[in-house]
């Protein structure tokens, strides 16, 4: 935690500034980054499986699938 800092009043207070820097990514704990990579993972195995499905049935259409794919 950084260091306060204090700012003394001309009347009768004190008022105690904590400056601090959150940067949610970085605060992350397991859960929330197990969670995190599961989604991406989750959308890549989706797109993949598209892919493949698209080309089956390209294959199965007689169209062959060019070299380039």
């Amino acid at each position: 935690m950084p260091d306060p800092t204090t700012v003394e009043c001309s009347s009768a207070c004190t008022v105690t500034v904590v400056h601090e820097l959150s940067l949610p990514p970085l605060q992350l704990d397991a859960e929330g980054a197990i969670q995190i990579s599961s989604a991406i993972l989750l959308v890549w195995a989706a797109g993949w499986a598209c892919r493949t499905l698209i080309r089956h049935l390209k294959t199965v259409d007689g169209n062959q699938p060019s070299e380039s794919d």
